[in-house]
């Protein structure tokens, strides 16, 4: 078991690659060490029962498809505030083949395993860097390129989105890296990549 401690934003801008440059630059001044490390595309796929109950749990099962690697992420939420969230989570390595059955009944014991569906698709386009500071404190800087998609209609929603999360740090070493951020464009995410994509593509219809 682990525990996943990040901010997040929504970028509100038309020009997201100026964004990318002025928040790198706020980085380093700073006194943050920031390393450009990879851009890699990845698909999401978030499970979920007919109900949504998983959603209305706060929590999400996610299968994430990266080049060659399957990794199925079950999410539990502790707080969530301000665009910060803890959660608790587990992860799975996928093989083809393998059944997920029993790690899916010792996460979600509220959840019958042979109902779960696919309710949203996550297409995302990731830019990341390490941020570091000397004195202490590690962290991955997310920037992503995001396109939620409802698979029983189709319906699609583009947005870009800002990811802040502690690899090494602790909750005020995130408080202070986060207080060197002061972009207008910067708007704090009150809700998870999947509670949005249910909320972006399905409106009215979504439950949770």
């Amino acid at each position: 078991m682990g525990a996943e401690l990040e901010q997040k934003y929504v970028v509100i801008s038309r020009r997201p690659w100026m964004v990318e440059a002025r928040l790198t630059a706020q980085l380093r001044r700073a006194g943050y060490q920031v390393l450009f490390l990879e851009e890699k595309p990845q698909k999401d796929t978030y499970y979920d029962t007919p109900g949504l109950d998983i959603l209305a749990g706060g929590g999400s099962l996610r299968l994430r498809e990266k080049g060659d690697r399957r990794i199925l992420t079950v999410k539990v939420p502790i707080r969530a505030e301000g665009g910060t969230f803890l959660r608790r989570e587990e992860e799975l390595a996928l093989a083809e083949g393998d059944d997920p059955a029993d790690f899916l009944r010792a996460c979600l014991p509220q959840v019958d395993p042979k109902g779960l569906t696919p309710t949203a698709v996550v297409d995302n386009r990731r830019r990341t860097y390490e941020v570091v500071r000397p004195a202490g404190g590690r962290f991955e800087l997310a920037l992503d390129d995001v396109c939620y998609r409802d698979p029983a209609t189709g319906r699609e929603h583009r947005e870009r989105q800002v990811e802040l999360e502690a690899v090494a740090a602790t909750g005020a070493d995130l408080e202070q890296v986060v207080s060197a951020l002061s972009l207008p464009e910067l708007r704090p995410a009150q809700e998870s990549k999947y509670q949005r994509a249910v909320t972006l593509t399905r409106g009215d219809d979504a439950t949770g």
